[in-house]
């Protein structure tokens, strides 16, 4: 209405006004009446000189063909909108008062035609409804609101008034004029099996007259009379009346093509068109409409194969009129003037699109058959979306007898042919990672190697690695599958399982953490001698997640760091078991086994991966760790941001019960399906456990803070302690136990992560660099290593000189230490025991100061001196012999009392 267009109100596609043609522009209350008055209502708009406006009817490929040719490309862009049928409709503005009558050009049946319609025609406008259900649509940005009306260019006008008429099928008719009518009855021989017997039964003896009418119809019709001629003319039968005939038929034909005889006409079943044509059309009634005049109507038009391999490339290919496939299997396309030419000796199509899916990105897969001329199947190939358009898949894949012809552009136009026969292609979505994802349904799943939980036809697809990450449905009671998960705690002493358990149910809410902005950034380290039994003790509790009961780990410090990160970026919302750190033999493997050990330590307790630069200088992709990891481990890494990125269980030799752990073994199953139980009892839960385990986590690392040494350490506790307070809401669901019974296993839980974080604190505390570096010290000291000069010595014998480097000198108060000398002292110390400091120079004696074991002074700028200027004497003699000289270097001044200290604790 807002465009002031003249339309009609439709009940499918009969109009329901009267005198519907010449009605003017409907007002808004006119509008409103017809929409109460008629639910069901379609939109027309009348066409022609009452309002300016005609329409391009196109119904078939064939049609949209004869468009091009007759266009010859002139065709602006303006509305546009596709019918429910297939075809296709445009709209032009004509000047005003222009009379354009229908124009007509049937081209394959009832159902595919070329049309103009003009004054007297309606044309039912998008968003109406068609009979059979489905719904006109605008062409995308060929909608009234996105582009304007274009005017209609002179050829349409020109036929649409009369002035072309006779120029449009001159061209049919030119080639046959010129030549012999033989090609064309020939031509249809070879595709038509039932006319191959009629022209043969012709020459012999003549068809009878009602045949005869049927094949010199068709090919009047078809734009070939003096091939009609011909056929007629190859019987003895021919004579002055068969001549009066013809000339009939093609007059009454005049200078149009007309609707060509079906071939069901002639008898055949539908069965025998696949054959002669790949594919069918049918009209409105379901009744085939394919005639064998089609295969002569543009004798330039490519013939297609006859093998029914080819039959959905050819239905594939009818909407796309670039592309054709000839009778021998060739891809084919056209050139500027309509002359078909080879792109390749084989037709391909995508049958599938594959989107593997990490959770972070996406990579995209073509399953791509195809056909070699002949009809020779190629064998299915999967190309990557990178490398299809450069069409070197089809040599690695399909050989060196899979050919794209020689010449500018064919690879692109080969390319471009694939492309447009995936119209229906069918998208198949592989999740590649472990853990929870949430559906576009918005349901939330549980992957697993196996398939999922939650949803039914999900596809997985991990790495080999992490086959055993399978969980099995639910095949027990769930109560006894619980019971043989709590069974677990007695295995071994409960500051070592109960730990445990608590990051195996914590796995789970990996994801619910994250969306509350609180992932987990910890790792749980078992650390014991050789033969404690953490391996299989770890196997056991990892059993929740799949088939692991005397398996290998799935990872270790075997495997290279990409391969590890790779694996904890896979293992979302999983625990990833990382076997074996132990000491090497030589420096150059225990110095390797570090650098695994910390990188792994940094992955999860600051849940980034390594970036990385490809060689065109851009960033490639990135695995952080999305699960929860498990080490185990002869001793533990080094380093005070290291030792606050996990919580160490000690495992001692023989605290191990056998007997559990062997039952505990025997049933792994049970654990696996108590772990499928426990994330049933999350799918629910799991849009609103964000905001509730938040609030919780919050209020118990308050609780977990107050003795922790380090801000990650209560965090840690927090975080354990909620995995086993949701571990045991899910048991006490099912029945095992009563709240108070709950609340004395949680109370329990909570003094064993109490116990843990303060004596995690001591480690961290000892890796400190202002405490390492005292320590280190004290040790030099002792061992005779370095010395410190008396500062002002009052006899001979305190000028005695002592064993050792020479760092400094001291007095009542405090060792004057040179800094350079005794940083580089104390590095090469450590650095025998394959420690380090972990920071430089400078920064510690900053965190000697904070920790008040140096004197400093201010200077009148305000800046902190950590090493203030000292006189020290340069000594020539004693009593006064010479005068002593004296200078002053700056020197840290480490309080006496601090080594004194160490030393006793040492002791």
């Amino acid at each position: 209405m807002k465009k002031g267009l003249r339309v009609i109100p439709c009940k499918c596609k009969a109009p329901l006004l009267k005198e519907w043609q010449n009605r003017g522009r409907p007002t808004e209350e006119e509008a409103e009446d017809w929409i109460d008055r008629y639910p069901d209502l379609n939109i027309g708009l009348v066409l022609g000189s009452s309002s300016g406006i005609v329409g391009v009817d196109v119904d078939g490929k064939e049609a949209w063909m004869r468009l091009q040719e007759i266009s010859k490309g002139d065709l602006p862009d303006t509305w546009a909108f596709k019918t429910p049928g297939g075809g296709k409709r445009l709209l032009y503005k004509i000047p005003k008062g222009m009379v354009c009558k229908k124009w007509v050009e049937s081209l394959d049946g009832e159902h595919s035609e070329l049309a103009l319609l003009g004054d007297g025609q309606q044309t039912i406008l998008p968003p109406s409804v068609h009979p059979n259900g489905g719904i006109y649509t605008w062409i995308k940005d060929r909608s009234p609101g996105s582009i304007e009306l274009a005017p209609a260019p002179q050829w349409l006008l020109d036929l649409m008034t009369g002035q072309q008429a006779k120029k449009v099928t001159e061209k049919k008719h030119s080639a046959e004029v010129e030549g012999d009518a033989t090609p064309v009855l020939e031509r249809l021989a070879k595709r038509c099996v039932v006319f191959r017997k009629a022209w043969q039964m012709q020459r012999q003896k003549g068809v009878s007259e009602d045949e005869w009418h049927l094949w010199v119809r068709l090919l009047i019709s078809a734009g070939h009379p003096d091939a009609a001629r011909l056929f007629s003319e190859s019987s003895t039968k021919h004579d002055n009346r068969s001549e009066k005939r013809i000339d009939e038929l093609i007059e009454a034909q005049g200078e149009r093509t007309g609707a060509m005889v079906r071939c069901s006409t002639f008898g055949c079943d539908e069965e025998q068109m696949e054959k002669c044509f790949v594919s069918l059309h049918f009209n409105d009634d379901e009744e085939p409409t394919n005639s064998p005049g089609s295969f002569i109507r543009d004798m330039d038009t490519l013939l297609p194969p006859t093998d029914p391999i080819y039959v959905p490339y050819v239905q594939a290919l009818e909407q796309v009129p670039d592309y054709d496939i000839d009778e021998y299997g060739n891809l084919c396309g056209y050139d500027r003037k309509g002359n078909p030419f080879v792109i390749a000796n084989f037709v391909a199509r995508p049958t599938m699109e594959v989107i593997r899916d990490d959770g972070v990105s996406e990579e995209r897969t073509f399953r791509i058959e195809g056909v070699l001329t002949g009809g020779r199947p190629l064998p299915p190939v999967d190309v990557p979306a990178a490398e299809f358009s450069g069409m070197n898949w089809v040599l690695n894949n399909w050989g060196i007898t899979a050919s794209i012809r020689a010449g500018m552009g064919k690879k692109d136009l080969c390319r471009d042919a694939i492309q447009n026969m995936a119209s229906n292609v069918v998208q198949h979505r592989i999740f590649t990672h472990l853990g929870w994802r949430q559906l576009d349904s918005g349901q939330w799943v549980y992957l697993h190697a196996g398939g999922c939980i939650g949803a039914d036809h999900v596809s997985v697809e991990i790495d080999k690695m992490l086959a055993r990450y399978t969980l099995p449905p639910v095949t027990k009671d769930l109560s006894i599958c619980a019971k043989a998960s709590l069974a677990l705690l007695g295995i071994a002493p409960k500051d070592v399982t109960v730990p445990l358990l608590a990051l195996v149910y914590l796995s789970p809410l990996v994801e619910v953490f994250k969306q509350a902005g609180l992932e987990p950034n910890f790792l749980l380290w078992l650390y014991g001698g050789t033969g404690s039994r953490k391996t299989s003790i770890s196997l056991v509790f990892l059993s929740h997640f799949g088939r692991f009961i005397s398996k290998s780990p799935p990872a270790s410090f075997k495997d290279t760091v990409n391969a590890l990160e790779r694996r904890a970026f896979s293992t979302k919302d999983t625990l990833l078991l990382i076997d074996d750190y132990h000491p090497e033999a030589t420096k150059y493997e225990s110095q390797k086994m570090e650098q695994i050990a910390q990188r792994i330590l940094r992955m999860y307790g600051d849940r980034i991966a390594r970036g990385r630069l490809k060689s065109t200088i851009e960033f490639q992709k990135e695995f952080p760790p999305r699960g929860m990891a498990l080490v185990t481990g002869e001793d533990l890494p080094t380093g005070q941001s290291s030792v606050a990125r996990f919580l160490g269980v000690e495992l001692l030799k023989d605290q191990v019960d056998l007997e559990k752990l062997t039952k505990a073994q025997n049933r792994g199953s049970l654990l696996a399906q108590a772990m499928t139980g426990y994330i049933q009892w999350l799918i629910p839960q799991m849009d609103k456990l964000p905001d509730l385990l938040a609030k919780e986590f919050k209020q118990v690392r308050e609780k977990y803070q107050e003795g922790a040494a380090h801000g990650r350490l209560g965090e840690a506790a927090a975080w354990l302690h909620i995995g086993y307070r949701m571990m045991l809401a899910y048991m006490q669901g099912l029945g095992l136990f009563h709240e108070e019974k709950a609340q004395e296993m949680l109370g329990e839980c909570e003094q064993i992560l109490t116990m843990l974080v303060h004596k995690q604190g001591k480690a961290v505390e000892q890796e400190q660099p202002a405490k390492q570096f005292v320590k280190a010290l004290a040790e030099l000291f002792a061992t005779a290593t370095v010395r410190v000069d008396l500062l002002k010595p009052s006899s001979r014998t305190d000028l005695v000189l002592q064993a050792g480097e020479k760092i400094g000198w001291y007095d009542e108060q405090f060792y004057y230490l040179l800094p350079e000398v005794t940083y580089n002292v104390v590095s090469r110390f450590l650095a025998q025991r394959g420690e380090v400091i972990s920071v430089k120079e400078r920064t510690l004696w900053k965190h000697l100061d904070e920790a008040k074991m140096i004197h400093t002074e201010v200077g009148s700028d305000g800046r902190v001196q950590r090493c203030p200027k000292k006189s020290i004497p340069r000594r020539s003699g004693l009593n006064g012999t010479k005068q002593a000289q004296e200078y002053r270097p700056r020197l840290l001044h480490l309080r006496r009392s601090v080594l004194e200290r160490e030393s006793e604790s040492e002791e």
